[in-house]
């Protein structure tokens, strides 16, 4: 059976980090009513929507943001409770909500675990060091970060932390001091993203007035070589460019993103991909609500062409420790493609490239810093 991915969007903040570019409100506070508008949104896609078949399986479901920790459990529940009499999650594997530390307490994560099905937690931690945190906006302090892990560790057993470096302030020795202290907490899963500067953010506008300053390019490769072996020393798998996990910790939803499966979003401003096409809700929460009460589509629709798929396959592909399969692209894309992708793959340079993989170009720990470019090499335009 195929696996399918249900992703649920709550674009709400209390604040704004600088360097976020993602598409959030800081001052809307109905959650009831849209909460209910994503439950109609579910189920009007459950009918209509030619992913689910006998043939398919619903074995991943995401709630993300923004700041899904902001919504009252007591929705929460609710929603999940709607889910359960939609859709058939008999096959569910994982059920994962991304975090702030500042809403985490004793009293939220009972109730999460009492009326919620979720068993696995994405904490937004960023940086253990205050004065990184308090540069980036964020709302908690590194003292209210570990607290809320301490409670979270007491209480699920698969968790994972979001690091970020090649920060302003930040140094070398700051950065592995993150690392160390995230590692204390023996969390199942890491993700750390070097720091992207998006057009329209407040700290791209800061660079632009010369404000701020970010650590140049050296420094950033030398937080991610740090990176890596640190984490290999304790372990964990270098699974895709940004994440990494203990044997079997994997995030099996961004996996499937990652392998092609479909996935239904839910929500202002969210994605779906049936395979066929691609579909992205308004960004706007009220034009959204407006839409889905009035039993209108809230979202464009883009038809995906074989060269787009192969594009994103090789994209996508060349980002993870499973890297491009020569057999699959014959398979599904036929022999033309087969050729053109070996050409390509005969021009890589060999010191990005992992030795011995049969049938398959895999880019190593070197490589995969260059990935967006090297799969740009294979494209078909």
């Amino acid at each position: 059976m195929s696996p399918v991915g249900l992703y649920f969007h709550f674009p709400f903040c209390k604040s704004r980090c600088i360097y976020c570019a993602f598409y959030s409100q800081t001052q809307y506070t109905d959650f009831q009513h849209y909460v209910e508008c994503i439950i109609h949104e579910a189920k009007a896609t459950m009918s209509s929507s030619d992913v689910f078949t006998e043939h398919t399986k619903i074995d991943t479901v995401y709630l993300g943001g923004g700041t899904p920790s902001l919504i009252p459990v007591k929705l929460l529940s609710y929603l999940f409770t709607e889910l359960y009499s939609t859709f058939d999650l008999s096959n569910i594997e994982e059920i994962t909500i991304e975090v702030n530390p500042d809403d985490v307490n004793e009293e939220w994560i009972r109730q999460i675990k009492s009326f919620t099905p979720i068993n696995r937690i994405s904490i937004g931690v960023q940086s253990f060091n205050d004065d990184e945190l308090k540069m980036m906006n964020r709302r908690h302090n590194a003292d209210k970060a570990c607290k809320a892990i301490e409670i979270i560790s007491q209480n699920f057993d698969n968790f994972s932390i979001d690091l970020i470096y090649g920060l302003p302030l930040q140094t070398s020795e700051s950065w592995e001091a993150s690392i160390n202290k995230a590692l204390a907490f023996n969390p199942k899963h890491i993700s750390a993203y070097s720091l992207s500067i998006e057009n329209g953010t407040p700290l791209a506008k800061m660079i632009s007035e010369e404000k701020i300053t970010v650590p140049d390019e050296d420094f950033t490769i030398r937080c991610y070589h740090r990176l890596n072996e640190i984490l290999r020393e304790h372990g964990y798998l270098h699974y895709e460019i940004s994440n990494y996990c203990l044997p079997n910790y994997h995030s099996r939803h961004n996996s499937n993103y990652w392998k092609d499966f479909p996935y239904i979003g839910m929500g202002a401003g969210a994605h779906s991909y049936d395979c066929k096409s691609r579909h992205w809700n308004v960004k706007d929460i009220k034009k959204y609500m407006e839409k889905i009460d009035n039993c209108l589509d809230a979202a464009e629709h883009e038809i995906i062409t074989q060269d787009m798929k192969y594009n994103e396959y090789i994209m996508l592909g060349l980002r993870t420790s499973h890297g491009i399969d020569y057999q699959y692209i014959n398979d599904y894309f036929g022999k033309e493609k087969l050729n053109h992708t070996i050409e390509s793959a005969n021009k890589v340079s060999r010191q990005f490239i992992m030795p011995d993989c049969h049938n398959a170009l895999i880019l190593n720990e070197e490589g995969m810093l260059f990935a967006d470019g090297i799969a740009s090499d294979f494209f078909i335009i």
